[in-house]
């Protein structure tokens, strides 16, 4: 009887084990990078193999071999903050982001969720892995994607380019970045919070003033 129950149990774990490991968030891949002489003065890379992000629920962020990354969807407030993308500890995920934020076929808040699910998965604590979402989240860049039926989609067409990041008073953020670190809130606080001290949000919300 406890034979039948050990393999019964084997046999489960097998069963189950497929379903279990598609849930884990996950790169998939190597990041192998050849530098680039142009354009200049920018630190741009193209990507030599095929690479990927798998979130948990196994929505799959790839870039391709070719793809040409540079850190330009990384502003500059997060540079100061949390030093260069590709640099830093979570380099992998700047690869996987900067070519979402460059292509833009998935939402930008989708785009800083996947960051910061991935810069947890490359070895970045959970608490800096959320600041680094609030200042993605309050200067980070923000793109509408062509075709969804929004305003802003349909106004600006043709070969506009529909990106634009919030402006914001730097000392403010900042600000935030100890909040999380002392109160460490959910994502969905940081946005709240984020929403608050942004000084216009952007293009597509017309009439926008903050007061």
């Amino acid at each position: 009887m406890r034979s039948k129950l050990f393999v019964f149990l084997v046999s489960l774990w097998f069963a189950l084990s497929p379903a279990i490991a598609d849930q884990t968030a996950r790169f998939e891949g190597r990041v192998v990078l050849e530098w680039l002489d142009e354009p200049p003065y920018v630190v741009a890379m193209r990507l030599v193999e095929p690479f990927a992000y798998r979130q948990k629920e196994g929505l799959v962020w790839a870039v391709p071999a070719g793809a040409i990354v540079d850190g330009r969807s990384i502003p500059p407030l997060f540079v100061s903050v949390m030093g260069l993308p590709f640099e830093g500890g979570f380099r992998k995920t700047a690869v996987v982001y900067d070519y979402a934020a460059k292509h833009q076929t998935r939402r930008w808040q989708d785009a800083q969720r996947m960051f910061y699910e991935a810069s947890i998965s490359e070895g970045v604590v959970q608490i800096e892995a959320k600041v680094m979402f609030m200042l993605l989240s309050a200067a980070g860049t923000r793109w509408e994607i062509r075709d969804t039926g929004t305003c802003f989609s349909q106004c600006h067409t043709g070969d506009t380019e529909l990106v634009w990041r919030p402006v914001i008073d730097d000392d403010p953020v900042i600000a935030l970045a100890s909040w999380v670190r002392q109160e460490d809130p959910s994502l969905e606080e940081i946005e709240r919070r984020v929403d608050d001290v942004i000084l216009y949000p952007g293009p597509h919300v017309f009439g926008y003033v903050r007061e």
